[in-house]
Formats: C-alpha cells, structure tokens, sequence
C-alpha cells in the first residue's frame, strides 16, 4: 500500500469510528463527496489545506492521518 493510499484509509477509519458517511464527512469539511471518495480510495494526493480541513473536522493531531505514512511514497 502507498502513501496515497495508506492516508485514504486512515480517513475511511476515522471517518467510520465516528459513525459518518461521506456526506456528513463532506457537510464537516466542506469538500464534495466525490472528493471525499477519491481520497479514501487512494486515488487522489491532497492539498495542505485538504488535510487542514479534515483534521479540523476530526479534531484529531495530525499523526491520526499521517499514520503509517513515513517512509512511503
């Protein structure tokens, strides 16, 4: 699993430890579900503000998603 991909699966665990679908995930970030779905699925590379919007919505440390990422590319 890359980088890309390993990220898009941290958010699908948080997303789903809250009990979220993408829509609510979507209405907290502001990002299209669509968008939302490209990312876990590991088939779109984020912006900093992407990941900005979505700790923010987590309200989580930034190691939650970036678990598993180092080292990886």
């Amino acid at each position: 699993m890359d980088a890309i991909q390993q990220f898009g699966e941290n958010v699908r665990r948080a997303r789903h430890e809250r009990g979220w679908t993408q829509e609510d995930l979507s209405a907290r970030t502001g990002l299209a579900v669509v968008q939302i779905s490209r990312i876990e699925r590991g088939k779109r590379e984020i912006r900093l503000t992407t990941l900005i919007r979505l700790l923010d919505a987590f309200d989580v440390p930034p190691g939650v998603l970036l678990h598993g990422l180092l080292g990886q590319s």
